[in-house]
């Protein structure tokens, strides 16, 4: 008997009747989870893994709205080209995405680089979003520790346990809160053909800083949720876009880092359900 992949693996302990399906948006092919009804919301990992990054949040979640949880370009099942891997090229990939689902309102929540994603698609496309929430956001910030960039560079070019592990320091505070075939998973992408491009061809531009007038002009409501003890992009990155972003507020999670939806994931799954959720 065929053994599951580690992406069945993690698919089979979603709390929840999830659905993988695949389409064409923006001429790529893109891959993507969906669970629940309700009102739209649509989560964005960041950079590494895929949609099953989200595994302990999309069964919660899905208890009151129709999630959408995609691969992003060059990540998880979606195609992986050659591409700029910049703000432009994702945001339009997202709007070609949306679009095809006949989604006219969502609401959105990005991790890391999918937080800078997020907050790129919010400035040019407002019309379409609810709410925003931004989860240890790429993007608010220049001061954070650029020795990461090393442990990224020989992760992405020697996909291995042992790479995994320095990384992995850096992005939970304990990494046995992470089911192992996650860890194996974000292995397995990196393997596939062009499965280093995003982060190779993209040479950070999806995450450069967003100005103060940038974050002024957001205009939808905006949740900011923080791990108190992240490391990555510092809790004083999200401050910072709390003061800036009209109206946001912030949360910060105790005893979680950059993944608190798989580190902390009642808590986190309690603050986004109440933000979105008309008093």
């Amino acid at each position: 008997m065929r053994q599951p992949s580690n992406f069945e693996q993690l698919l089979d302990i979603i709390d929840a009747d999830v659905q993988h399906h695949f389409m064409d948006a923006a001429g790529i092919h893109t891959s993507y989870l969906e669970a629940g009804a309700g009102p739209p919301l649509v989560l964005l990992h960041g950079a590494g893994g895929g949609a099953v990054t989200w595994y302990k949040a999309i069964g919660p979640l899905s208890r009151h709205f129709r999630v959408i949880v995609f691969d992003r370009p060059g990540y998880g099942e979606s195609e992986k080209p050659s591409a700029p891997y910049d703000k432009p090229f994702n945001t339009n990939w997202l709007l070609q995405a949306i679009k095809n689902l006949g989604l006219q309102r969502f609401s959105l929540v990005g991790n890391s680089e999918g937080g800078a994603v997020g907050i790129h698609f919010t400035l040019n496309h407002p019309e379409y979003l609810d709410k925003l929430i931004l989860v240890g956001s790429a993007g608010l910030g220049d001061d954070w520790d650029k020795a990461i960039i090393l442990k990224m560079a020989l992760y992405k070019l020697l996909p291995s346990p042992k790479w995994g592990d320095l990384l992995g320091r850096n992005v939970m505070q304990n990494p046995d809160d992470a089911h192992p075939a996650w860890h194996e998973y974000s292995i397995d992408v990196l393997k596939k053909k062009g499965g280093r491009r995003a982060f190779f061809q993209g040479r950070g531009r999806a995450v450069i800083t967003f100005t103060d007038e940038e974050l002024r002009a957001v205009q939808v409501p905006t949740l900011l949720i923080w791990g108190e003890d992240e490391a990555f992009f510092p809790v004083s990155h999200g401050e910072r876009a709390a003061r800036l972003i009209p109206g946001a507020r912030m949360e910060v999670i105790p005893g979680a880092g950059h993944l608190p939806f798989m580190e902390k994931p009642e808590i986190f799954c309690h603050l986004v359900a109440k933000f979105l959720t008309p008093v």
